[in-house]
C-alpha cells in the first residue's frame, strides 16, 4: 500500500467514525475548515499554511469530494486520483500531456468560489439528502448554500469524532513526535558555548525534514530570551549558565507534534534547580490524574497546585495543555474552565510552564494518549 492509498483509507474510516455520531437521515457533510478537510478526504495541502484559503470538502459515508483553487488542483487529484471529485475555482494552468492524467486543468475553473462548492454539493449529495454543515472554517456555508435544501449543524460532532484517535492517525502522531525528539536529542549532544539559537533551530529542523516531516514551529530561545513563550529564535550566542528553552512541533500526513525540553549550559544555579523541580512535579501530578472519566478541570488543578506547592507558590496558567492531531490545538484545552472529561483515545499535549521576564522560562511538554486507567506516554525522551 503507498502512501496516498494509506491517507484515503484513513480518511474513510475517519468518515465512517464521524458518520456513526451522525442522525442516520444525514446523508453527506461539508467543511471549510482545513483540517477538517483532511480529515474527510486524506489531502493535506501545502496551500493550508494560509489560513485565508478557501477550500472545502463534501463527504459522504463512501467518497469526498473536494473544492480547491486552481493552483491546489494537481496535488489534490494525486491524492484522490478521481478527476470527478476535484471542483476547480480560480485560474492556473497545468499543462497536458500524452502521458498525463485525462484532465482539463489548462482551462478555467469555476469563476468563485461559492460556485465550486454548489457544483461539489450538486455532484456529491443529491438534493433529498439532509446535508451536516460543519460551521467553522473561512467561509459561511450555511449563508453559501442558501434555503435550497435542509442543513444541520455539526460542529460540535465533528470536535468529538476528531478528539479521540484512530490507530493510522496514532502511528502518524507517534513519528511526528519522534521527528522532535530526534532534534532534541541532537541538541542535547551538540550544543555549546557560542552556538547561536538559529543554529541550534537548524539542528531540529534538519532532523525533522530528513525524517520525511514539515517544521510547523521551532522556537529556541535562551538566557533571558527564554522567558518570551513563543518566540523565533534569533543570532543570539549562548552562555555559561543560560537555560535553553526548546519548544518544537513538524506535521506528518497533517498531522502535528508539539513537544518541548529544558536545558541548562553548565552548571544550573539553586533558583533554576528548584523552580524546575516544581513544574516537573507539576506535570507529574498532572500526569497522575489523566485517565479515561477524569474531569479536565481536575488535571489541570493538579499541576497547578502542585507546581505551587512544591516551590512557585505564585504560579498560574491559563492553561497546562490541550488535544493535538491534525491541529496543533485541540479539544479538550486543560484548564479551569472546561467541563470536559477525558476519554479513552484522547491524545494529549500537557505542559507546565513557567515564565519569568527579565530572568528567563523552562517547561516541560508531553504528549500522551488517555487510556481507561491512565494513559500510554507518546514522547519518550528524558
Amino acid at each position: 500500500m503507498d502512501a496516498m492509498e494509506s491517507l484515503t483509507n484513513l480518511a474513510s474510516a475517519r468518515r465512517s467514525k464521524l458518520f456513526a455520531l451522525l442522525d442516520e437521515d444525514i446523508g453527506a457533510v461539508i467543511s471549510c475548515d482545513l483540517s477538517t478537510k483532511n480529515y474527510l478526504s486524506g489531502y493535506y495541502s501545502m496551500n493550508d499554511t494560509y489560513s485565508s484559503y478557501l477550500s472545502a470538502a463534501v463527504a459522504t459515508r463512501n467518497k469526498t469530494a473536494l473544492v480547491v483553487s486552481a493552483a491546489d488542483a494537481g496535488p489534490a487529484l494525486e491524492c484522490l486520483g478521481d478527476p470527478t471529485l476535484i471542483f476547480r475555482y480560480g485560474l492556473f494552468y497545468f499543462e497536458r500531456s500524452a502521458d498525463g492524467p485525462l484532465v482539463e486543468y489548462d482551462t478555467p475553473g469555476f469563476k468563485t468560489f461559492a460556485e465550486a462548492v454548489t457544483a461539489a454539493v450538486n455532484a456529491v449529495a443529491p438534493k433529498e439528502l439532509k446535508l451536516g454543515v460543519d460551521g467553522r472554517g473561512g467561509a459561511d456555508l450555511k449563508a453559501l448554500l442558501g434555503a435550497a435544501r435542509p442543513i444541520v449543524d455539526i460542529s460540535d460532532a465533528v470536535v468529538r469524532s476528531r478528539a479521540t484517535k484512530l490507530p493510522g492517525e496514532l502511528v502518524r502522531l507517534r513519528r511526528a513526535t519522534q521527528l522532535v525528539e530526534a532534534g532534541i536529542d541532537t541538541i542535547r549532544r551538540e550544543f555549546k558555548v557560542g552556538m547561536s539559537e538559529w543554529e541550534l533551530a537548524g539542528l531540529v529542523a534538519s532532523e525533522m525534514v530528513r525524517g520525511g516531516g514539515v517544521p510547523e514551529f521551532i522556537s529556541v530561545t535562551t538566557g533571558p530570551r527564554s522567558a518570551l513563550a513563543d518566540a523565533y529564535p534569533t543570532g543570539r550566542k549562548i552562555q555559561a549558565g543560560d537555560i535553553i528553552r526548546l519548544d518544537a512541533g513538524c506535521v506528518v500526513d497533517g498531522y502535528k507534534s508539539d513537544m518541548a525540553r529544558t536545558f541548562v549550559v553548565g552548571d544550573a544555579s539553586k533558583l533554576i534547580t528548584a523552580r524546575y523541580k516544581a513544574i516537573n512535579e507539576g506535570l507529574e501530578a498532572e500526569l497522575a490524574a489523566v485517565r479515561s472519566g477524569a474531569k479536565v478541570r481536575d488535571v489541570h488543578l493538579a499541576a497547578v497546585n502542585t507546581t505551587r506547592s512544591a516551590g512557585i507558590p505564585s504560579y498560574r496558567r491559563h492553561h497546562c495543555g490541550h488535544g493535538i492531531g491534525l491541529s496543533g490545538y485541540e479539544h479538550p484545552l486543560i484548564n479551569e474552565a472546561s467541563e470536559a472529561v477525558l476519554a479513552d483515545g484522547m491524545c494529549l499535549c500537557v505542559e507546565t510552564p513557567f515564565y519569568e521576564l527579565g530572568w528567563g522560562g523552562m517547561m516541560i511538554e508531553d504528549t500522551i494518549r488517555v487510556t481507561e486507567d491512565g494513559f500510554d506516554p507518546i514522547t519518550t525522551i528524558p
